[in-house]
């Protein structure tokens, strides 16, 4: 099956690196629009019911690598014969994917997974399982 618009969520890793490499490949053999995304999300301490954010020093430090990862990404997709756009969004990682995909009208998600299950991912929590949890639109999945 041709998909025709697809999405890699882009972190960095290893996995997201093969991930967003085999969507270069999948959008040059059917001909395909690549959108690429990093979520950035820029942690809030709670404390009883008062929500403190980090130091802005911080949050720019985050909103930095981001920008960095996204120049990272761009890299890997000029080397490439594939146009793409690469994003970058801020909010919580699994929910932001699943509302650009829809947004953008996207058929297949792509996206690595570092295979975390059981006690780890209860308490890590995990990317890719929240997509796969909530998402309707086909995920291509590398571990």
């Amino acid at each position: 099956m041709a998909y025709h618009n697809l999405l890699v969520a882009y972190d960095g890793s290893e996995q997201s690196i093969r991930a967003l490499k085999t969507g270069i490949e999948m959008a040059r053999s059917w001909n395909a629009k690549l959108e690429v995304v990093h979520v950035f999300d820029i942690p809030m301490l709670i404390v009883g019911e008062a929500m403190i954010p980090p130091p802005v020093e911080n949050s720019v430090a985050i909103a930095q690598e981001a920008d960095n990862l996204a120049a990272e990404a761009q890299s890997i997709l000029s080397a490439s014969d594939v146009q793409a756009e690469v994003t970058v969004l801020q909010g919580d990682p699994g929910r932001r994917v699943i509302e650009m995909a829809e947004e953008k009208g996207i058929d297949l998600i792509i996206l690595g997974s570092r295979g975390i299950s059981g006690i780890k991912e209860m308490f890590l929590g995990s990317v890719s399982n929240y997509i796969v949890k909530h998402s309707n639109i086909p995920l291509h999945i590398l571990k």
